[in-house]
C-alpha cells in the first residue's frame, strides 16, 4: 500500500458503480476500499480505518443513517468524514444525515467528477453541506377553489370527538374527527384546536386570501394537536400561522410541536414548514382580539394547563368548553347535587364566566355510570355537566367531545338521558348533539 495516500471506503449496493469509481484516474491519488453491505462496511471501517466514508443510504442489511450514527458515536471512529449518497433525496433524510454528523448529502445519480471534487474539498477542509434542493413540479391540473359558505358570521365544528379519532359505519351520523372549531365573522377567521378535524378545514383554506391565520389551543393533548401536520396552509409560503396556547408545565408549545414533527414520526420537520410559524402564550382571564372577533379564556378542570373560551362576535357570546370535569368526584343524581352549595365554591368563577353566554358548546363525555370509573380523567358526566348548564343559566347547549367508544346509537340514547336530567333539574334548555360539519349561524 503506497504510503501517504488518504484512505477512502465506498459502501454501495451497486458493484458496477464501485468498480467504475475505483478505475477512475482520479482514484489513483487515494487508497480505496469498497463494501457492498452494511455489515461489510462496519467491518472494514474497523480494519481499514478510512479517512473518509462514502455510504449509500439504503445499503443492504443496514441503513446508511445507522452506519453514520454508529461511526459518530464511536470514539475511535468519530473523526472519519462521512458523505451519504441516495437515489431518494427526501428532506427528512437530508436533515437527519446532516444533524447526525454527515458532511454532505449527495443525490444519485452523480458523476465521478462531481464525487471526486467533493472528496478533494473534504481533504482540503472546505467541504460543507449544500442546501436541500427544492423541487416543485408544476401541477398538470389545479383543482378549482372551494368557496367558504356564504353565511358571513358562523361557527363550524370540524371535529366533535374526544380522545382519539374513530371511523366506521357506527359513527357516520356524528363523525369521528377530534376537536377543531372554525370561527368566522366576515373576513376574520380564528381556529380553535387542531385535532384531526383541522385537515378538512385546511382544504377549503388553500385559496384563502388572508396572509395570517390564528389557531388557539385549549391545551396540548394529542386529540387537540394531531391534525396540525395535515393542515394544508402551513405548507404555503407567505402564510403566517400564529399558535396561541396555555403555558405548559414541562415543555413550551414550540418544543412540543418540534417533538411531534420529529423525522422519526413525520416526514416534515417544524423547520421545514414553508409558512412562518409564531407561538404565543395564552393565559387565564386573558382576552385576545382578532379583527371583529374577541375571545376570552378561563381555566377549565382538566389534567395539565387547560383553557376554555368565550367567543364574542356580532353581538353574541358563545362558550366553547371541550375538556372540563365539572364537580369532580360528585356521583349524586343531579337533583340532589345541585342542592349541596358547598361543592360549587371551586367552580364559581367558571360559572360566572359562562353565565352571559347565548350558546354553550360543552362536553358531557361520560354517562353517570361510566363516570364512576373515570373520576379525575378530566371530563364531565351528563348529570354534572347539566348542573353547570343550569347554574350558568344557559338556554342553548350543544354537546361536543363525544367519547370515542360511543356509537351513533349510543349518542342518541345519551341525548334522551340529557333531556330527562334537565327535566329533573326543572331547567328549560335546547339541547343538541354536535356533529362533524355542524354549522351555527350567528345572527
Amino acid at each position: 500500500m503506497p504510503s501517504g495516500k488518504k484512505k477512502i471506503l465506498i459502501a454501495d449496493p451497486s458493484l458496477e458503480l464501485l468498480k467504475s469509481l475505483k478505475k477512475n484516474t482520479k482514484a489513483e491519488k487515494f487508497t480505496i476500499e469498497i463494501a457492498e453491505s452494511g455489515n461489510e462496511c462496519l467491518e472494514k471501517i474497523k480494519t481499514f480505518e478510512p479517512d473518509l466514508l462514502i455510504v449509500d443510504l439504503m445499503l443492504p442489511g443496514m441503513h446508511g443513517l445507522e452506519i453514520l450514527k454508529a461511526t459518530k458515536n464511536n470514539q475511535s471512529m468519530k473523526k472519519i468524514g462521512v458523505i451519504l449518497t441516495s437515489f431518494h433525496p427526501m428532506v427528512q433524510n437530508y436533515h437527519s444525515a446532516i444533524k447526525s454528523g454527515a458532511l454532505y448529502f449527495l443525490e444519485k445519480p452523480f458523476t465521478a467528477a462531481n464525487l471526486f471534487h467533493l472528496i478533494q474539498l473534504f481533504f482540503d477542509g472546505t467541504l460543507a453541506p449544500a442546501p436541500f434542493p427544492q423541487k416543485k413540479p408544476e401541477p398538470h391540473y389545479k383543482a378549482p377553489p372551494t368557496p367558504p359558505p356564504k353565511i358571513p358570521t358562523y361557527l363550524k365544528l370540524w371535529g366533535t370527538r374526544g380522545s382519539n379519532p374513530v371511523a366506521g359505519s357506527e359513527y357516520v351520523r356524528f363523525g369521528g374527527n377530534t376537536p377543531c372549531l372554525e370561527v368566522r365573522n366576515g373576513d376574520t377567521l380564528v381556529i380553535i384546536d387542531a385535532g384531526s378535524g383541522i385537515r378538512g378545514l385546511g382544504h377549503i383554506l388553500h385559496d384563502h386570501e388572508a396572509k395570517r391565520m390564528d389557531i388557539l389551543l385549549s391545551h396540548t393533548h394529542w386529540d387537540h394537536l394531531l391534525g396540525f401536520p395535515f393542515f394544508y396552509p402551513i405548507y404555503q409560503p407567505g402564510r403566517e400561522v400564529h399558535i396561541w396556547s396555555p403555558v405548559g408545565f414541562e415543555k413550551s408549545t414550540k418544543e412540543l410541536f418540534s417533538d411531534m414533527l420529529a423525522y422519526a414520526y413525520f416526514p416534515v420537520g417544524l423547520d421545514d414548514i414553508q409558512s412562518s410559524i409564531f407561538f404565543h402564550d395564552l393565559r387565564d382571564e386573558q382576552t385576545a382580539n382578532f379583527g371583529n372577533i374577541s375571545i376570552s379564556s378561563h381555566y377549565s378542570f382538566h389534567p395539565g394547563p387547560t383553557l376554555c373560551f368565550k367567543i364574542e362576535m356580532n353581538g353574541k357570546k358563545i362558550g366553547y368548553v371541550t375538556d372540563n370535569e365539572f364537580l369532580m368526584g360528585n356521583h349524586l343524581p343531579a337533583k340532589q347535587a345541585e342542592k349541596k352549595s358547598s361543592i360549587f365554591e371551586p367552580y364559581e368563577s367558571l360559572i360566572s364566566f359562562l353565565s352571559d353566554c347565548d350558546l354553550l358548546i360543552h362536553e358531557a363525555q361520560y354517562t353517570d355510570e361510566e363516570y364512576l370509573d373515570r373520576e379525575g380523567w378530566g371530563h364531565s358526566s351528563i348529570s354534572n355537566a347539566s348542573i353547570l348548564v343550569k347554574k350558568a343559566g344557559i338556554k342553548k347547549w350543544i354537546i361536543t367531545h363525544h367519547d370515542p367508544r360511543h356509537t351513533d346509537e349510543e349518542l342518541l340514547g345519551k341525548h334522551e338521558y340529557h333531556h330527562r336530567v334537565m327535566e329533573d333539574l326543572h331547567h328549560e334548555c335546547l339541547i343538541q348533539l354536535a356533529y362533524d360539519g355542524m354549522m351555527i349561524a350567528i345572527d
